[in-house]
């Protein structure tokens, strides 16, 4: 059985594609003119990556959860700061939004991560010729201080810093894959 290092490397290498794919999953979803690219990959402890949304997030911030089930278990998440986010609901929904998000500003932002998140799956389900399955995404309105405890400091987990273009936006963002392995 592969360890948690060799499947995260593994997943290091798909990042680029999947991204790729998820820009046109996006483009197809919106209608929209959409790219996403990546900016860093890299495999760290999760202490490391809290210390890094602490460093790069005001408060409040805007992550898209969604927990996948297969070959074994992992965490996708998606995490925007709160004027990030305000940019690409607005230029999903095609009018400008306010801060908070409401309703319809929080579906687009669980939208975006269902189809990333799904688009990384797919990737990653060719890769490793196992199915995984999305659960339904999650948006939550934290702090970095609150999206971090709850997940174990020796955890090791995926970042990609990745850079999401709508029409006249440039979004940036971390997607954040945690894998779960049960022995």
């Amino acid at each position: 059985m592969l360890e948690a290092q060799e499947i995260l490397a593994i997943w290091q290498k798909a990042s680029v594609p999947a991204l790729s794919k998820a820009g046109l999953a996006l483009k197809q979803f919106s209608g929209l003119d959409f790219a996403v690219t990546e900016s860093d990959v890299t495999v760290v402890s999760w202490s490391t990556m809290a210390e890094r949304l602490k460093r790069i997030f005001t408060n409040p911030l805007y992550a898209v959860h969604l927990q996948a089930v297969g070959l074994f278990q992992a965490h996708i998440l998606l995490v925007f700061s709160d004027e990030d986010s305000q940019r690409l609901a607005s230029a999903l929904i095609g009018e400008p939004v306010e801060l908070p998000l409401d309703s319809m500003g929080e579906s687009a932002m669980a939208e975006v991560g269902n189809v990333v998140g799904t688009a990384f799956l797919n990737v990653f389900s060719d890769i490793f010729h196992a199915v995984w399955e999305p659960t339904t995404p999650r948006l939550l309105v934290t702090t970095a201080e609150e999206l971090t405890q709850e997940i174990s400091p020796g955890t090791t987990v995926l970042m990609t810093e990745a850079m999401f273009r709508v029409t006249d936006e440039a979004v940036s963002a971390e997607i954040v894959v945690v894998p779960s392995f049960t022995r």
